[in-house]
């Protein structure tokens, strides 16, 4: 279910250079806590270096994934 989650994240950033780079840019720049994309809430844990992505909608089949930013990077520029 996981997978769920994470598919919902590639799906909001496929084909878009600016989404991707907002959602890395701002792991240096700390500037936004959160940012909320069409399918996915990313909440940014600056001081563990960690991120939660969240379903838009509370979903069973969704469940929160939490990645450290290292993972998050690999994810984002492969997509």
């Amino acid at each position: 279910m996981l997978d769920n989650t994470l598919s919902a994240l590639k799906e909001s950033i496929a084909g878009s250079a600016r989404i991707k780079a907002l959602i890395l840019d701002n792991i240096q720049s700390q500037e936004k806590a959160c940012i909320k994309l069409n399918l996915v809430y990313l909440t940014y844990l600056f001081a563990a270096k960690r991120v939660v992505l969240e379903y838009y909608a509370e979903h069973e089949e969704y469940p929160a994934v939490e990645l450290n930013f290292e993972a998050l990077v690999a994810l984002v520029s492969t997509q």
